[in-house]
């Protein structure tokens, strides 16, 4: 997950006035990528110049042109909202569109998205078992944890999307994470053990009701993303000792879960090993 921190965003910002100085529209505009080099693209959206390219084909029969802006500038803004969070009155003025056409554009990139990109890109439904054991695999991860080739592997662990401090105070309260002391929500990734993403489920509440253990278990029992109709009997669940308290209910669908063993109260790494040296 990418930080901006006050050297990043002035690197972006310089990027972006760079750009508009080159520009003769002196404004910033994806309607001709071929002005971005592969390093400003990435400065801009986050992502390179073939992946933006993808992007606009998943969704160009959904998201029109209009007087005020093309198909690639309303995913840009998108990406550039994504990427900056900075305000729609300074998008406007950097795209030289209104406040409302930039709403809009958001909108309506996210929506589109939602319909047209992610189900084929994310979620349990988009990619079948035998691809994720035959494509997604490493050949180690097999070797240490599978005993046949039908076993599937995957790697579940929470992480934080950090948001800014609501004016709702129930909403305040329930997103505010006492362990990093500052408002955030949860989402709950699973990835195989390439790196590959397989699913992002949630966001989740910061508040304690909401650790590993309790979204994992809130996820089986919902049956999320119908996630029991794809794993079967005896695939493994690779996950930290935060899951602890959810191995019961992986137990019933008969998953595996591997997780680091704890050390005895009192021991340290060094007593541990002489004792399995030793006996």
């Amino acid at each position: 997950m990418f930080f901006l921190n006050r050297s990043s965003l002035l690197n972006l910002l310089t990027a972006v006035r760079e750009y508009c100085v080159c520009s003769k529209s002196k404004r910033l505009s994806f309607d001709d990528l071929t002005t971005f080099s592969e390093e400003d693209l990435l400065n801009l959206t986050g992502i390179s110049v073939s992946n933006l390219l993808a992007l606009l084909k998943a969704v160009e029969l959904s998201i029109r042109n209009t007087p005020a802006r093309t198909v690639a500038t309303t995913i840009g803004i998108f990406l550039f909202k994504l990427k900056s969070g900075l305000s729609n009155k300074v998008l406007s003025t950097l795209f030289d569109v209104s406040k409302s056409s930039v709403r809009r554009a958001i909108q309506t990139s996210r929506k589109v998205l939602m319909t047209d990109f992610v189900p084929f890109n994310l979620g349990f439904s988009h990619i079948s078992r035998e691809d994720v054991i035959n494509k997604h695999t490493r050949n180690l991860a097999q070797l240490l944890f599978t005993e046949n080739k039908e076993q599937v592997i995957l790697v579940l662990d929470g992480t934080y999307i950090y948001i800014q401090k609501s004016g709702n105070f129930q909403f305040q309260r329930q997103t505010y994470s006492m362990h990093k002391g500052r408002p955030l929500v949860k989402p709950m990734v699973i990835v195989t053990t390439s790196g590959y993403f397989i699913s992002v489920i949630g966001p989740y509440l910061a508040n304690s009701k909401n650790n590993d253990a309790s979204i994992l278990h809130h996820i089986i029992k919902n049956n999320i993303e119908e996630i029991k109709n794809w794993v079967k009997e005896n695939d493994i669940f690779v996950v930290d000792r935060g899951f602890r308290d959810a191995t019961s209910v992986l137990e019933e669908l008969g998953i595996h879960a591997q997780m680091p063993s704890f050390l005895p109260r009192g021991s340290n790494n060094y007593q541990l090993i002489w004792q399995t040296l030793h006996g």
